[in-house]
């Protein structure tokens, strides 16, 4: 098995293309076949976005730019356009699957990637895979609409980019810039930043006390959220959602002038909740992924967020079946049934497990026979919204963004901007044309947002953009919308309680996904890869259907 992982990663290392250029949306098509039996369903087609693209006119032309189509840009990964078969049919295959995954969001493919040497089938409900990740390239950037920042080395996601040879590299801008009224503070130490904001005494004296409290603050949580030898991730987990667990943020901060609490919102509504809603120790999470570029998610895959998903999606080929929502997952002796529909037919297929790797309202609601306590756990995971907007920018100079990563901008129709183009910048010698931005609006923003129709969203947008960076107006050539409706799961006060109940055994159904932590993307790889390894261990002898290309 060895010598023929190694065979097939030679392959696919010539196959992958230069990382720096950007790839188009993946294209995987199924292959015609009769309608009964499992091995011969079909995967993946391509996605019609719900979502709309909004063209400017082209600003300032230069070199190295061009036009770009709102239908995915230029410049296309090689095995976009091809035609991938469906499943591999082998003689005298056995009805019964050894895994299949349910969720084709990073969990679930972190979990089939894991068991790629095994018979693992992957059912996703929509006609995209990935999730709430996601990117489009527009060569030679990318718009990101979800997840953008990543574990590194010695994380579970630096495990798995090494193992797809995703290329990936830690943000070089500056990740606490706020925007306050008129002025821009980036750069420097965050203590310092009381005194350049504009605020008034008391509003400085407010800011440096509860500064202190979130220095300390997040310097413990930086000592509980360590591993420690010989414990479990269920323990590490647990002790990090309990620190500072029974109250939320807003009750832990206590009351502070309204400039000061418009500062720290920004940073909390991350979460897609705001301070009211969220656990403190959450809150200060979130600070700690600010302030802690080391020990935080820093690392941006190159060439887009989608690369990741694409680049499992490359290997399972065939095993992806998209468009198959599922319905109903069912313990038996001998293994799960699972019954889905594909395209308005009713299926099910039979295996010895399961991953079952979607939202936890989803889960609540498919998974069948759970224990009372896991259902009650469920139904209490809290999802906030997002509106998101990807930007093209035209720009033939540098820009006052360029060294800045991630912006917070209180008091405006977004949450937070970030420079997704950042990353780009050290690696080249001089400053190349256009750039690309993310905004987005979480929380009580985003519910607000989500009435608006798109071009509303966009005009809202722009002109709070132009207000904060005059220089960009008329350099916006592109802006994409991209409306979460549950975006990310965020602790309440006494979340912690509820982890026994999410982790406990369900026999051969095993969950994965984010809301089963508090480490956001590192949590969905994480989770689905120790259910693929446990899983794996359990498996006895070789796989039932080992693939190899």
């Amino acid at each position: 098995m060895r010598r023929r992982r190694q065979r097939r990663d030679a392959r696919r290392r010539a196959a992958l293309p230069d990382h720096r250029a950007p790839r188009d949306r993946l294209v995987v098509r199924r292959r015609q076949g009769p309608r009964s039996g499992a091995a011969t369903r079909r995967p993946l087609a391509r996605r019609r976005d719900r979502r709309r693209a909004v063209r400017f006119p082209q600003a300032h032309s230069g070199p190295g730019q061009q036009r770009l189509r709102a239908d995915g840009g230029s410049g296309r990964h090689p095995q976009c356009d091809r035609l991938w078969p469906g499943p591999t049919v082998i003689a005298n295959r056995p009805e019964l699957h050894d895994v299949v995954v349910v969720g084709g969001g990073l969990a679930g493919l972190a979990a089939a990637w894991t068991l790629r040497d095994r018979d693992v089938i992957v059912l996703e409900a929509s006609d995209r895979i990935g999730g709430r990740v996601k990117s489009e390239p527009r060569d030679p950037y990318w718009l990101n609409f979800g997840a953008h920042v990543f574990g590194g080395p010695g994380t579970a996601t630096g495990r798995l980019l090494a193992e797809t040879l995703v290329e990936a590299a830690g943000v070089p801008g500056t990740l606490t810039a706020i925007a306050l009224n008129d002025r821009i503070v980036a750069g420097g130490r965050v203590e310092t930043y009381p005194m350049r904001l504009p605020l008034t005494l008391r509003e400085r004296l407010a800011l440096i006390r509860v500064g202190v409290r979130l220095r300390l603050a997040v310097a413990r949580y930086d000592r509980i959220s360590r591993a420690r030898e010989g414990e479990t991730d269920a323990e590490r987990t647990l002790r990090t959602l309990a620190y500072l667990g029974d109250r939320s943020f807003a009750e832990w901060l206590g009351p502070v002038p309204p400039d000061v609490d418009a500062i720290l919102r920004p940073t909390i509504a991350r979460s897609s909740g705001e301070p009211e809603d969220v656990a403190a120790g959450y809150g200060v999470g979130y600070f700690h992924l600010v302030w802690s570029r080391g020990r935080g998610l820093s690392f941006n895959v190159i060439g887009g967020s989608g690369r990741l998903t694409d680049a499992i999606a490359h290997e399972l080929e065939g095993r992806i079946w998209a468009r198959s929502r599922v319905e109903e997952v069912t313990s038996e002796d001998e293994g799960v049934r699972i019954r889905y529909i594909h395209d308005r037919e009713r299926s099910e297929l039979r295996a010895r497990y399961a991953v079952v790797a979607t939202p936890a309202y989803v889960t609540r609601a498919i998974v069948r026979g759970l224990p009372e306590e896991t259902d009650r756990a469920l139904a209490a995971i809290s999802y906030g919204p997002y509106v998101v907007a990807g930007l093209l920018t035209a720009e033939t100079s540098a820009m006052p963004w360029d060294a800045i990563y991630a912006l917070a901008t209180p008091k405006r129709s977004f949450n937070m901007l970030f420079n997704t183009a950042n990353v780009l910048r050290p690696r080249s010698a001089q400053r190349q044309p256009g750039g690309s931005l993310m905004i987005y609006s979480g929380g009580s923003l985003g519910t607000r947002l989500l009435e608006l129709d798109d071009e509303r969203i966009v005009s809202i947008y722009t002109n709070d953009l132009y207000d904060l960076f005059p220089e960009s107006r008329g350099m916006v050539r592109e802006i994409v919308v991209q409306r979460w409706l549950h975006g990310l799961p965020y602790p309440r006060p006494g979340r912690h309680l509820l982890q026994p109940a999410l982790e406990r055994s369900l026999g051969r159904v095993y969950l994965a996904g984010d809301y089963l932590g508090t480490w956001y993307t590192e949590t969905a790889i994480r989770t689905g890869m120790a259910a693929a390894g446990d899983i794996a261990g359990r498996l006895t002898g070789p796989g039932s259907n080992v693939h190899d290309r």
